[in-house]
């Protein structure tokens, strides 16, 4: 594995549909939020679990970020802690690019590569667990 840090633009050109998207998201959340408020009761957003009653991997994200606003970041990590994590390296990748100008590209080999991949389903599955267990 290589890993090397490399000059990028401080301001990279953002994808239009990932705006829209984030957009959407954070739009439907706070409508959702507003009208569980509203009627004093929670509503359940997560189609896969109202379908199988299970909860999805990405479940207690809303929840994790409702934490995060309110500055008790441990208990957003506890809610979903592989999706918080990415969250953290994406702010320090972002931080990296736009304050130092700089982007870490990391280079690895076909049998490496195949290690990165088992040890993200790995994580996945394990996270999906402890969201079933813990959280859902």
């Amino acid at each position: 594995m290589r890993m090397e840090f490399e000059h990028v633009s401080r301001c990279p050109p953002w994808p239009f549909w990932a705006v829209f998207v984030v957009f959407v998201w954070l739009g439907l959340g706070g409508t959702v939020v507003w009208l569980s408020a509203r009627m004093g009761r929670p509503i359940c957003t997560c189609l896969f679990k109202r379908l199988t009653g299970f909860p999805c991997p990405t479940c207690g994200f809303t929840r994790g970020a409702l934490c995060l606003l309110h500055g008790r970041i441990g208990q957003a990590w506890l809610y979903n802690p592989l999706l918080f994590s990415a969250l953290a390296v994406f702010f320090a990748v972002t931080v990296l690019q736009g304050v130092f100008a700089r982007g870490l590209r990391i280079r690895l080999t076909r049998t490496e590569r195949i290690m990165v991949w088992v040890l993200c389903i790995i994580l996945f599955l394990a996270n999906w667990a402890y969201v079933a267990l813990r959280v859902g």
